[in-house]
């Protein structure tokens, strides 16, 4: 019966989406049998933690990874066509037909979006599979849910003990004897720390080139960019942000000859006529309770006369009023905005400690200061909340 009721939803959810997805007329890229995803397919439904299935093992292969994007009743991408966000960190062990990661949903909003695999290859351009629609449903509608007898209580001995929460905090861990921190994602850039085997830092973003290298924060509060080959990874990666690393640097000058004449000029650097301003925070719940993760919606507008000239970051950090001590935190990212265009910045935040107290979530925009802007004084915000007690002890 259970098997009966779940095909006729999927059905359902068939018809109702395959509609306005053919109505897109676009035709469909031929598979590269190297690089493709073959779990999930298109019009299926999703929840949870997943395993996505497929190949990537092109010749020369640097990496692989997969993003995500929303869609909209249209089937068009509802936040431009470079707002992908990572699902799956940058792999550099190829895969045959095998599982490519675990795509973890239940830091994403329910609602249409499709996946991308792109496998990077040295040296040439990175091959890519969009699947879509893919629908999140993380949770079902009753009609799909057979009910089941509940469990009897089961009495807790005086002695037991609750396990510790783990730390699902980002972090990299370096696994060489040594590994630099460097001003940008390539070996180019200038190291800005050297640091010992075993040593972590928190991830804060990956970089939207596609080169896999991890934006850090170091215990001192500096930041950097750390190459995926030197280090391993631990916590909860679904949702980082991609971040736009510094451009990299122009080639050096051949010498000029000694006895060449030296001719002086000056070259004058435009200032950027964008102007990043924070805008409306939204909180979903709107009173967030300890130990549960809520939605904290941020607006970012343009209000400059240009565009910014690269993609941008928010820092987030929720602090006790009381003392201003961190309580939690997490990083966002938003797409190239043009003049007087505002971009609404979703980031999943989880505070487990001082509940019935006052929280103040403080605002930075590109806290890196990898935007020019003409006013850099309207780039941070406060909000202050009660978290509600819930079920925390």
């Amino acid at each position: 019966m259970f098997k009966h009721r779940m095909l006729i939803v999927l059905v359902l959810l068939f018809v109702a989406v395959l509609p306005t997805f053919a109505q897109t007329g676009a035709p469909l890229a031929p598979v590269n049998p190297n690089a493709n995803i073959s779990w999930p397919p298109p019009v299926y439904v999703v929840r949870g933690a997943f395993q996505v299935r497929g190949t990537a093992n092109l010749p020369g292969m640097s990496n692989y990874f997969l993003e995500f994007r929303a869609l909209g009743a249209d089937m068009q991408p509802v936040t431009g066509a470079d707002a992908w966000f990572p699902a799956l960190l940058p792999s550099t062990a190829p895969v045959v037909e095998g599982i490519l990661g675990t795509w973890d949903t239940r830091a994403v909003a329910e609602g249409v979006y499709e996946l991308r695999l792109t496998v990077n290859v040295a040296g040439s351009t990175p091959v890519q599979q969009v699947v879509s629609p893919i629908r999140i449903e993380n949770e079902p509608p009753p009609f799909a849910v057979t009910p089941t007898t509940p469990p009897l209580p089961t009495a807790i001995p005086a002695t037991a003990t609750i396990a510790p929460t783990a730390d699902s905090t980002p972090r990299v861990t370096i696994t060489t004897p040594q590994g630099n921190v460097r001003e940008g994602d390539s070996t180019v850039f200038r190291a800005i720390a050297t640091l010992p085997n075993g040593t972590s830092a928190r991830i804060r973003g990956i970089s939207n080139r596609g080169t896999g290298w991890y934006y850090i924060q170091l215990d001192d509060g500096r930041l950097g960019w750390m190459s995926p080959e030197i280090v391993s990874t631990s916590g909860n990666l679904t949702g980082l942000p991609q971040v736009a690393p510094p451009p990299l640097p122009a080639p050096t000058a051949a010498p000029i000859p000694t006895n060449a004449p030296i001719i002086a000029t000056t070259v004058i650097v435009p200032a950027s006529a964008a102007n990043l301003v924070a805008g409306v925070v939204v909180l979903e719940p709107a009173t967030p309770n300890c130990a549960q993760t809520f939605v904290v919606g941020f607006d970012v507008a343009n209000l400059g006369t240009q565009a910014t000239s690269v993609s941008g970051s928010i820092n987030l950090v929720d602090q006790r009023a009381a003392d201003g001590s961190t309580q939690g935190s997490t990083v966002g990212g938003f797409p190239v905005l043009q003049p007087n265009q505002t971009f609404r910045v979703t980031m999943p935040l989880t505070v487990s400690t001082f509940y019935g107290e006052t929280h103040r979530l403080v605002f930075t925009i590109d806290p890196a200061n990898q935007i020019g802007e003409t006013n850099e004084g309207d780039n941070t915000r406060t909000l202050d909340y009660t978290l509600q007690k819930a079920n925390c002890p």
